[in-house]
């Protein structure tokens, strides 16, 4: 399913959840006895939330230049 995005809140808030996942990570690697399924699975959802951040991103440059390319007109 895909959404349209009124204005750049989404994206925003969806780039602080992918820094909370960095600090967590960052938390997870620190610790003397590692969950390596709980790493796994961090990893998995990082790297799926940062390509659809990309995806959602790549999307709005595309809309933002049809918006902007000129139009031409019949006389």
């Amino acid at each position: 399913m895909c959404y349209q995005f009124q204005n750049a809140d989404m994206l925003i808030w969806l780039k602080n959840q992918v820094r909370v996942l960095e600090a967590w990570r960052e938390d997870l690697a620190s610790r003397t006895h590692l969950d390596l399924e709980m790493v796994r699975r961090l990893e998995h959802h990082y790297q799926w939330m940062t390509k659809e951040i990309m995806d959602l991103e790549r999307l709005e440059e595309q809309r933002a230049s049809r918006t902007n390319a000129p139009f031409l007109r019949a006389i």
